[in-house]
This record gives structure tokens, C-alpha cells and sequence, in this order.
């Protein structure tokens, strides 16, 4: 029985190790593969979460409506809210961790996928000089494009020991036929000579905020958001992949 056991633990910590698309040769990727790698990964967490400013409402003794401005403050019942939009959801808002070879490398298999006239192009990419975090998405590149803050003041990676690394410059992509709208957030790997990151870290976040300079009517104007990303997970065959 103990044997049995054994024997089930390894076959599933095997198919656990194996059955990542990560660790396949990207040229036999297939769609779920991509789409595994680009929406729910190390590299594309998909728990971002979206942040909103704490609002202090009150209720209108006389007509029982919540207001932010009540009329009477002092007999006005206080009701802890958010400010969110009641029109619809929140749309997500895709982080990825552009620096990752495998991430560019599956954006390069999904074109692809999308078109077999490629499929005899060699999948290559180079590494970056920097980190480069990106958020896709044409209204957040509307946001942060014209933004009233100074992003290096709102946009920066928590690091596990309590520090920051702060961004060094961002990058913005209007988009084309094949490659998403996006902003690219750049940080360095090295200060002075020392690593910035260290790739044994358990998590890192990633904070932006931003709201736009002019309002757009019928459209969230204001962005923030933190994801976290766990690097010692971000590996490819057992090599970080930053």
C-alpha cells in the first residue's frame, strides 16, 4: 500500500512538472498552450486587482437616499463605500511581464497559430536590457498616456523585503495589425552593480495608478491596480525566465 502510494505521489508531482506549456519547445505550442501562457501564468498572473478610492456616503435622514454631500452632516448616517461605476463590471486589466522570453515568444507562436503562412518563421527573441512589466489595453493607454500624476511617483515594484524599485521609464505602443495596444513599464536590473531582483524571491508587486488629465465622457477615467507575481515560479526548465 505504502508502495502504491509512492508511486501515485511521484506520477503526480511528474505530471504536475511536465504538464506546464512553458516547458514545452515553443514551436509545438498549440492555442490553449498560448493562451495558457499569455492569460494565466507566472508571468500573467490572472488575479490583478483593481483598486478603487474609499469614499465616505452618508444617508439622507429626510429621504433615506445615499449621498455623497448629505445635507445635514451631523444627523447623516455615515456608510462606508467605494467609488465603482454602476453601469457594468470593471474590465480586466492583462499586466504581463513583457522581459519574459516565453511570454514574447508566444505572442510570436500566436501569430503563428492566426496565420500558416508563418508557421515556417523561426521563433527568436533577444533578451532586454531591462524589466519590462506592460499593461495591454487602449483604454489604459488613453489613461496613462496623458495622466495627471508623474507615473514615476505612482508606479513601482514592492519588492519581498519590504522595499521599492522604482520605474526608470515608460514606453508607449499604439498598436498594429498583429500586437495589441500597450504601455510598457520599464525598471532596471542592476543599480549601481547589484541586482535589482532576486529570482529566489517568493513575490513581488506590481502598483500603478493613474487618472486621465481629460476626462472621457461614458468612460472609467481612472486606473489602479496591483499584481503580484510570484518570480521563483518564473522558470523554464528550472532557469529564471525575468
Amino acid at each position: 500500500m505504502m508502495t502504491r502510494i509512492i508511486l501515485v505521489a511521484l506520477l503526480t508531482l511528474y505530471g504536475s512538472l511536465g504538464g506546464s506549456p512553458w516547458d514545452k519547445v515553443p514551436a509545438k505550442w498549440n492555442l490553449a498552450d498560448v493562451s495558457r501562457i499569455l492569460q494565466d501564468s507566472p508571468w500573467s498572473p490572472s488575479g490583478v486587482k483593481l483598486e478603487r478610492e474609499h469614499t465616505s456616503r452618508h444617508t439622507d435622514p429626510q429621504t433615506g437616499m445615499v449621498t455623497d454631500a448629505p445635507v445635514n452632516a451631523n444627523t447623516a448616517s455615515p456608510i462606508p463605500g467605494i467609488q465603482i461605476s454602476r453601469s457594468k463590471p470593471q474590465p480586466k486589466v492583462p499586466v504581463i511581464w513583457w522581459s519574459s522570453k516565453t511570454i514574447r515568444l508566444a505572442q510570436q507562436r500566436l501569430r503563428q497559430l492566426s496565420n500558416p503562412a508563418l508557421t515556417a518563421e523561426p521563433l527568436r527573441v533577444d533578451e532586454l536590457p531591462d524589466y519590462v512589466l506592460v499593461i495591454e489595453g487602449r483604454e489604459p493607454l488613453r489613461i496613462l498616456r496623458a495622466a495627471k500624476e508623474d507615473l514615476h511617483d505612482t508606479v513601482f515594484l514592492e519588492l519581498a523585503n519590504g522595499t521599492t524599485l522604482d520605474l526608470e521609464r515608460v514606453w508607449f505602443f499604439d498598436g498594429n495589425e498583429q500586437e495589441e495596444p500597450r504601455v510598457e513599464f520599464h525598471f532596471p536590473k542592476q543599480i549601481e552593480g547589484q541586482a535589482t531582483l532576486d529570482p529566489e524571491s517568493e513575490r513581488i508587486v506590481f502598483h500603478c495608478k493613474a487618472s486621465a488629465k481629460v476626462p472621457s465622457p461614458g468612460h472609467d477615467n481612472t486606473l489602479a491596480l496591483r499584481a503580484e507575481f510570484k518570480l521563483r515560479a518564473m522558470r523554464v526548465h528550472g532557469v529564471p525566465d525575468l
